[in-house]
């Protein structure tokens, strides 16, 4: 787990870059603290340098490394150069300076960096021993790089895990970038100055003085929807996010590649399975996934919100490590609504675990809040625990951190999940079904559609956006084309010729794309990794999600039970309070805060926003009077004071 950056120049020409690969490294260094390194490319040379970070530099063990470095980076500042590399290092497995980076192959043409964890690499390094290939150190950035050489891109297809890598190969001079099939380790890029420039997170690109930030509007009014811009846009302009399952090579002549290596697979449902098979079939994956992810030589610790998805992960994780400490969130008496401490601490009881119980007060959210908006990196929507949770890990000196993500979308655990089950039952009304999409043409004919064609994606989009259209465009006004349609830019770039076989195929599948693979993934990420924790993820295995998309829908909402299938798996495992309990979410009381502690903040930032003139000033003063009816929720006016908050942390510098 770490942090990558990397300029590239498309000119076939030479410039200062090892100024601006330094400020990047040195700005993602809570990304990596254990390590720190650089790799320098010009028209006679590739060398590796060490900076202050970095352990042993230039020691007896160092120097037999392949590409270890024994010069500091400062002593390279005058140097002209067409390729640079940094990366900042989190030690999780091989401790020692063999897992240091950039990481070369002995005759030095290819260069990694890399972010993630590949759960099988010693199975995959198994298999290039018997292939004659040698491995000089224990850790999967080796596994990584000589699996390439290897395979080439197809090396991707073995690899289960999280990863955002890029490797460069000196004698073509290209560069190959790769992200995991889910998306859960970032990748972002630009082009500035005749430069291709890439790192974990859009500030560290910021940070090159390469990139001059500016707002995209396009992706301003998609994260309004969605909490985060859909990939590959960004709310930056020229910012882009490689997409989850894709890879892409760079040629230093400015050609660029990119194609996509997985896709979900949909249209798989064994509508023959039983329920029996199904729950075996699901517990028996979930708890090999659990195990891969407590592979580790650091500390590993849960997330245990007293949800089913987080309870039950801790629960299985106990019982392969004994004693694991599971951590849970509490809230002060006027958020009792969000409190899930005792159904937790029931589960807790039930086995070898140290569980960890910490109170959140509003104040310690407002003292960090420059912190939680750099972390949040675009205009997010609501709060997350994360930012809190991550920071008492790191206190109880645990470094990897397994989380329940990914068990309310693969299992049909939303609310809207219900609207799909009663879609199927509209199809067989097909004639009623016509004649509403007649009526409703004149007034919204992106709803006809929906109605006449079934479009399941046009469904979940309708009713998974946090923020409607109408109210988008009519808060945008003038300074946005309002010919922008969110529902065909959702169907464009994530359905295209897709079939889903149901509704609840078609949520599951958008969820997994657009909501983890965009918003969640990269809250958990920016916020684990701002305290150099590792969060790991065992529902979205890709292996168990290939499970989860066999069980039928049928399995999934059942007798008016959501995620049915997922919690007769859990009744093994957690207490009966946790199954019983009326879903709540991992997140903040947000709604009394503002209306309390937080309203003098909010309406500063709301009137700030106002003068920018980026919105329709009397949409917002509309918003906040329907706010203050008690007709628009609280999130609406926290999204505006994020974007605020954002312009001032990255745009008005």
């Amino acid at each position: 787990m770490c942090g990558i950056a990397g300029i590239l120049t498309l000119r076939n020409d030479e410039t200062f870059q090892c100024p601006a690969i330094h400020r990047m490294a040195g700005r993602m260094q809570h990304r990596g603290p254990d390590d720190e390194g650089y790799v320098l490319f010009g028209s006679d040379f590739v060398e590796s340098y060490f900076g202050d970070d970095t352990p042993e530099a230039g020691n007896e063990e160092g120097t037999t490394i392949p590409g270890y470095p024994f010069r500091h980076i400062r002593s390279a500042f005058g140097k002209k150069t067409y390729a640079a590399m940094g990366h900042r290092r989190l030690s999780i497995v091989d401790l020692s300076p063999r897992g240091h980076q950039p990481m070369t192959t002995p005759d030095r043409r290819w260069w990694i960096i890399y972010n993630g964890e590949i759960y099988n690499y010693r199975e995959i390094a198994n298999l290039l021993h018997k292939k004659g290939v040698s491995l000089q150190s224990e850790t999967d950035t080796e596994v990584i790089l000589k699996s390439y050489v290897l395979w080439k891109e197809s090396c991707l297809q073995r690899f289960n895990g999280m990863f955002a890598f890029a490797i460069w190969d000196n004698l073509e001079r290209s560069l190959f970038c790769a992200r995991d099939r889910i998306g859960i380790k970032p990748f972002y890029y630009t082009i500035a100055n005749g430069q291709f420039i890439f790192a974990s997170d859009i500030k560290t690109i910021i940070a090159s003085g390469l990139y001059r930030p500016e707002p995209d509007m396009e992706g301003l009014y998609l994260a309004m929807a969605f909490g985060i811009a859909p990939r590959p846009k960004t709310a930056f302009k020229n910012v882009f996010a490689l997409e989850q399952a894709h890879w892409m090579r760079v040629h230093s002549d400015g050609s660029i590649r990119k194609e996509r290596y997985w896709t979900i697979p949909v249209g798989t449902q064994n509508h023959s399975m039983s329920e029996d098979d199904a729950a075996h079939l699901l517990e028996e994956q979930l708890t090999t996934s659990i195990r891969l992810r407590l592979v580790a030589d650091v500390p590993v610790g849960t997330f245990m919100s007293g949800g089913i998805d987080s309870t039950t992960i801790s629960a299985i994780a106990s019982t392969v490590h004994p004693g694991i400490k599971a951590f849970t969130l509490a809230y002060e008496d006027n958020a009792a609504e969000m409190n899930e401490v005792d159904q937790a601490r029931a589960t807790a009881a039930m086995h070898p675990m140290r569980h960890i119980i910490h109170q959140v007060k509003y104040k310690y959210l407002l003292d960090n809040l420059d912190e939680v908006v750099s972390c949040y990196e675009e205009p997010a929507f609501g709060l997350a625990a994360n930012f809190t949770i991550a920071r008492i890990v790191r206190n109880n000196n645990v470094t990897v951190v397994l989380n329940g993500l990914g068990g309310d979308e693969l299992f049909s655990g939303y609310s809207y999940y219900r609207w799909a089950k009663r879609w199927k039952i509209l199809n067989h009304a097909s004639e009623i079904f016509a004649l509403i999409g007649k009526l409703v043409a004149k007034r919204n004919p992106k709803l006809s559609t929906l109605l006449e064609t079934k479009r399941f994606e046009y469904l979940h989009t309708i009713l998974f956006s946090k923020i409607n259209e109408i109210d988008r465009k009519l808060l945008f006004g003038k300074s946005f084309q309002q010919n922008f349609d969110t529902l065909e830019w959702i169907h464009n770039k994530y359905v295209g010729d897709i079939e889903f076989e149901d509704a609840m195929e078609a949520m599951s599948y958008l969820d997994i794309v657009n909501y983890i693979g965009n918003h969640h993934v990269h809250r958990l990420d920016q916020f684990s990794m701002a305290c150099s924790v590792e969060a790991r993820l065992p529902l979205l295995d890709h292996n168990l999600i290939k499970v989860a998309f066999k069980i039928p829908s049928e399995l999934k909402i059942k007798k008016g039970k959501q995620k049915y299938i997922l919690r007769k798996v859990a009744r093994k495992y957690i207490a009966r309070s946790c199954l019983e309990m009326p879903k709540k979410g991992f997140g903040m009381p947000l709604a009394q805060w503002v209306s309390a502690e937080l309203k003098s903040f909010v309406y500063v930032k709301v009137k700030l926003l106002q003068k920018r003139q980026v919105f329709n000033s009397d949409q917002i003063n509309r918003w906040i009077t329907e706010y203050e009816n008690k007709k628009r929720p609280a999130a609406h006016i926290w999204h505006l004071v994020l974007v605020q908050l954002w312009f001032e942390k990255f745009i008005d510098r």
